[in-house]
């Protein structure tokens, strides 16, 4: 069997079909493909290729807890960025990271929410690199909560941050954002993503909530 380019190469084998799969999720919100499919466009036996991933679920929950991995590495990065001072700011810059991560990484986005997946209670690895995610999203509101400047609790908080941001992006990623009277596309997402940002700022400013 004649090997395509790029194929496989001793020692890589695993993210070889990682990438080949993530690519195809890159193109389209279609997981359909299989194993076998995947084998055969790396230049590998399917048998090569099961060793690895035994099922087309357990492909896609690595490339899931991937994805993860590397959007917590995105919230890292804006919370060293942040004000010490402000946790506000800091809910912001994870907001933007978010945003930025599932605009940037599309194979990604799609496969870490991908229904497919199913109940991942059995997934020990990817339920971890999934709770260290949003530990980082709890721990900054919890610190907002400390401030005090609303009657809020922090589950309807997290709740509010977390649907926005996702909510965007899921909107943004299959194009329906971008009608006539909106008119946000991936050009403009991120300086739009600033004043939604603003909004739920505000909102969660809001004293007068009883």
């Amino acid at each position: 069997m004649k090997k395509p380019e790029g194929s496989y190469h001793h020692g890589n084998l695993a993210e070889t079909l990682k990438a080949l799969a993530l690519k195809r999720l890159e193109i389209s919100k279609d997981s359909a493909f299989t194993i076998r499919e995947i084998a055969r466009e790396a230049g590998v036996s399917h048998a090569a290729a099961y060793r690895h991933f035994p099922s087309h679920r357990d492909l896609l929950a690595q490339i899931s807890k991937d994805g993860f991995i590397k959007i917590t590495e995105e919230f890292t990065k804006a919370e060293n960025a942040s004000s010490p001072s402000d946790p506000f700011d800091r809910l912001r810059r994870l907001g933007i990271a978010y945003i930025s991560f599932c605009l940037e990484n599309v194979g990604y986005y799609r496969a870490m929410w991908h229904i497919d997946l199913g109940p991942v209670g059995d997934l020990e690895d990817l339920m971890e690199a999934g709770k260290n995610s949003f530990l980082k999203l709890w721990e900054t509101i919890l610190l907002c909560e400390s401030q005090k400047v609303n009657k809020f609790e922090a589950r309807d908080m997290a709740t509010a941050a977390w649907s926005l941001v996702h909510g965007y992006s899921v909107l943004l990623n299959e194009c329906q954002l971008n009608n006539p009277l909106l008119q946000i596309d991936k050009n403009n997402a991120l300086q739009e993503a600033e004043k939604i940002l603003q909004i739920l700022d505000s909102g969660l400013k809001n004293k007068s909530y009883k």
